[in-house]
């Protein structure tokens, strides 16, 4: 099996979004046998309907090319019906 290539990798950032990876950037050869999660998002704010807005926010920023990323739509779908 192949390491398959990050060729893109921009993150969100800004108020209330914390950012957790050890291994996500432009560049990083990634192991077929990788652990599936590249970087952990979370979204903080002073209630549920703000954290939501900068979660879907943080989605859209994100830009990630070369690996497999199925689950971002679904996401921002998801947070679509709680704000």
């Amino acid at each position: 099996m192949h390491c398959m290539h990050l060729q893109v990798y921009r993150s969100s950032e800004g108020m209330g979004i914390r950012l957790d990876s050890a291994s996500a950037f432009a560049g990083a050869q990634i192991s077929p046998y990788y652990d599936s999660l590249l970087v952990k998002v979370s979204a903080s704010a002073g209630t549920h309907e703000r954290a939501c807005s900068r979660m879907a926010r943080a989605l859209i920023e994100f830009r990630i090319r070369g690996v497999k990323v199925i689950f971002f739509a679904f996401l921002r779908l998801l947070l679509a019906f709680s704000i």
